[in-house]
């Protein structure tokens, strides 16, 4: 069985592909959104269990199987002492990053078909039954993740990014 080390690296180089697909695919006019968002949800999902597998103690077969561990990453992450530093004296822009990230993490959480899909169905991949009709993903316009767009939604980004490159100095607890 291998070793918690090597699970975190394959899930943050991993992880980095699937934001460089995602970030690709952003670049090309006209690509549904919904493909776009399910390489974010993979990234976000794999970054956090890169993290967690190194930096807790989190049952290995939960971190292998779950979906849902991307917004609690987000806030340790945006709590570890090397991001804190970054925002020294800026408390209140760190409050707000932490707020409009979690909120971000939490709904690209949700776009896993195997997450919440009782209450919130809406997903990257599968059609999805809303009021008696059929919603495919190609052609919904997910419009809780709109604020990707705007300012906190590109500093998301950028942490989510960072986070990735920063993967062999910054620590969760």
């Amino acid at each position: 069985m291998p070793d918690r080390a090597s699970w975190a690296l394959a899930y943050i180089k991993q992880g980095g592909s699937d934001f460089e697909i995602y970030r690709l695919l952003s670049s090309i006019p006209g690509v549904p959104i919904c493909h776009l968002l399910h390489y974010l949800q993979m990234a976000g999902e794999k970054v956090a269990k890169a993290y967690r597998f190194r930096d807790t103690d989190t049952d290995e077969g939960r971190l292998t199987t779950e979906h849902v561990a991307f917004s609690r990453f987000m806030q340790s992450y945006l709590g570890s002492p090397e991001i804190k530093q970054r925002y020294a004296g800026k408390d209140e822009l760190l409050r707000e990053t932490v707020k409009v990230a979690r909120k971000l993490a939490r709904e690209i959480e949700k776009l896993a078909p195997a997450v919440d899909r009782d209450i919130s169905p809406a997903n990257a991949e599968y059609p999805w039954s809303d009021d008696g009709r059929v919603v495919v993903p190609c052609e919904f316009t997910y419009p809780n993740l709109t604020l990707l767009t705007e300012s906190g939604g590109r500093t998301f980004l950028r942490l989510l990014e960072m986070a990735i490159a920063d993967f062999e100095r910054i620590r969760i607890y």
